[in-house]
């Protein structure tokens, strides 16, 4: 009776995916002018094939020398600069070679591809197996910021991907192509470089080692593909986002509503006094030190990987809703978990709340899309700031939850040893013992 009720729970659950893929393919935009973040991406990977620098001015600069590719700009869109980074634009170029409708469908595709490989292998290495792990992967196919990512045509479905390859290698113990997938996650977006705690906090430095030559390579194959003298406009952009508080155009994305930075949360409560710099920087610091050892021996559900995500994301300067889609490999581990009986239901909790609190953000999917929608400049519309901070509290309820989880699952495996230990035997969590698990069964 419990495996049809599974059954029947996972093929309801699929019929709503495909009611809701119908609704977030309607919502795309039939025009170039509604292309969101998909611009920035042609154009400065255009600009980058043609020899133009695409850091060397707002949007419209840039635009304008390629003869306006992408139609008319918005307001907001012509005094944007170009944030992504070179690695990014060149792994971009090749949707260039199409026009921008057939490129956008393209890129549309390759996400979708992005996304289903990377929950078949989330759910074959984590687990559950059968129709609980069916019933997981059309959970996360309606998890909102997924739809807010094909919504604004955004990257953070590859991302998702390259992360779950790197959690993969982590519990496969292939070091070494660990690091070298990490290394290229942070070429491709920047704030991952933050991952680099995660495999100093395991201590492996093999991993550590091929995170750092990897990078120092694709740096040097960036300038050599991108030419130098873009490479170091974007170190000059990148560095002024970092530095820049209380003026311009990035100070402004610095201080948008729908920024889930921890710091700029603090800044939107504090306002512009004095001290809020401050106390915006000691609470990021308290955040990351409160976790620096939370990275389980084995990770064998993936939660110490997950919490690093979630305070990278975090701390990232800059970190839009859609970047939870990476935060799907902690969902589907507290499930697996939970499912084996392995983590207590407070630890569940945490994790339903942070779902349900992202159904409270805009997009397709979520109860607030018009909210999400872009409004006039500086985009601080009443009707902005509750799916933005429903989005930061998802988050929030995230970083518990893959706190507990990570912690659990370090002080279960170390009792587990030391049983075992005392007994003679082998813990059956050793990382030599870890079989990835199947969808089916």
């Amino acid at each position: 009776m419990a495996d049809r009720t599974q059954i029947a729970l996972a093929l309801a659950l699929w019929m709503i995916v495909g009611a809701a893929a119908f609704v977030v393919y309607e919502s795309l935009p039939a025009e170039v002018a509604g292309y969101q973040d998909f611009k920035p991406y042609h154009g400065g990977a255009l600009a980058l094939r043609r020899g133009v620098d695409p850091y060397g001015g707002d949007f419209a600069a840039v635009f304008a020398k390629l003869g306006d590719p992408m139609g008319k700009l918005s307001a907001w869109e012509r005094a944007e600069p170009q944030l992504d980074t070179p690695a990014w634009l060149l792994f971009f170029e090749p949707f260039t070679f199409l026009e921008p409708p057939d490129a956008y469908r393209a890129w549309a595709a390759f996400n979708l591809l992005c996304l289903g490989a990377a929950l078949l292998i989330l759910i074959r290495e984590l687990g559950p197996s059968g129709a609980p792990g069916w019933t997981v992967a059309a959970a996360m196919l309606l998890y909102p910021p997924i739809a807010i990512n094909f919504w604004f045509a955004q990257s953070e479905i590859v991302l998702l991907l390259i992360f779950v390859l790197a959690l993969a290698a982590v519990r496969r113990q292939h070091h070494g192509v660990a690091g070298a997938i990490l290394a290229a996650a942070a070429l491709l977006r920047a704030y991952p470089l933050g991952m680099f705690g995660y495999l100093v906090a395991r201590r492996a430095w093999r991993a550590c080692g091929y995170f750092i030559g990897t990078s120092i390579l694709g740096c040097a194959a960036v300038v050599a593909s991108a030419g130098f003298a873009p490479a170091a406009s974007f170190v000059r952009v990148a560095a002024g986002a970092l530095l820049t508080h209380s003026s311009g155009v990035l100070a402004g994305l610095l201080k948008h509503p729908a920024n889930l930075n921890l710091g700029a949360f603090v800044h939107l409560v504090a306002g512009d006094r004095g001290w809020a710099s401050a106390a915006a920087l000691a609470i990021e610091l308290a955040a990351a030190a409160f976790v620096a050892a939370a990275a389980p021996g084995d990770d064998r559900y993936g939660c110490g990987f997950a919490l690093w995500l979630v305070v990278i994301t975090m701390l990232s300067p800059v970190a839009w809703p859609q970047f939870l889609v990476c935060l799907v490999p902690l969902y589907v581990g507290i499930a697996a978990a939970r499912y084996e009986k392995r983590l207590p239901r407070r630890v569940l909790n945490l994790a339903g709340a942070s779902y349900l609190a992202a159904l409270l953000m805009g997009g397709p999917l979520g109860f607030l899309a018009r909210g999400l929608a872009r409004t006039s400049a500086p985009h601080l519309h009443f009707s902005y700031f509750l799916p933005a901070e429903a989005a930061f509290v998802s988050l929030v309820c995230a970083y518990f939850a893959a706190y507990f989880a990570a912690h659990f699952e370090s002080s279960s495996a170390a009792a587990s040893r030391c049983s075992q230990e005392q007994r003679g035997g082998r813990s059956d969590l050793a990382p030599s013992r870890i079989r990835p698990r199947s969808v089916g069964r």
